[in-house]
């Protein structure tokens, strides 16, 4: 009897040592896990879905409408709206200017909009890009690849990447992207 209490004694540590470790391996990281509440209600009234747990986002490498190559992995250090769009999608169009906006208030030092030309060819990005006057950075994903590696499947829909890379929220369909708070969101991030 004595021993058996002695298996179960030890057991019981070993457990509680167990969940005390994961808890201070969880608290270690949780500047990156969670968005202050505070944080989560400026998404939640940008209408911008709040990331519900730590997730970085998956780099990937493409054409840019002026033929150079870049990778997400570029813009480490700065926040990034990645925008998956297309040139046929009306709601698509209508939030370009406000990307533009966004993009010339916040200098591309602090912020990289990479918007994501889903099926779309160098050629047709360079002149939209070129006949709408934007100077963020259009992407080609012909073949849809970055797509599928961010489960896009209707459009527009933008994903907020902080600094580090990782993913603190997602918008699908139209947004200001210019908007006061949603600057001031940004700002407070990257300080």
């Amino acid at each position: 009897m004595k021993r058996f209490r002695s298996i179960i004694i030890k057991n019981f540590v070993l457990w509680v040592l167990f969940f005390l470790s994961l808890n201070f391996l969880l608290a270690s990281n949780s500047k990156n896990l969670v968005l202050s509440i505070d944080e989560k209600k400026i998404l939640e009234n940008l209408r911008i879905t709040p990331a519900k747990f730590w997730l970085k986002a998956n780099d990937f490498s493409t054409e840019m409408s002026d033929g150079r190559s870049v990778s997400l992995k570029d813009f480490e250090g700065r926040f990034v709206l990645l925008n998956f769009w297309a040139t046929w999608c009306y709601p698509c169009l209508k939030e370009m200017p406000d990307l533009e906006k966004a993009f010339q208030i916040m200098g591309e030092e602090n912020l990289v909009i990479l918007a994501v030309a889903m099926g779309e060819n160098v050629e047709k990005i360079k002149k939209f890009s070129k006949k709408n006057s934007l100077t963020f950075p259009l992407l080609s994903d012909v073949n849809m690849e970055i797509t599928k590696l961010y489960n896009v499947k209707n459009i527009p829909v933008t994903f907020l990447i902080d600094p580090e890379g990782i993913i603190l929220g997602r918008a699908l369909g139209i947004r200001d992207w210019s908007s006061k708070e949603l600057m001031g969101f940004i700002k407070s991030r990257i300080e």
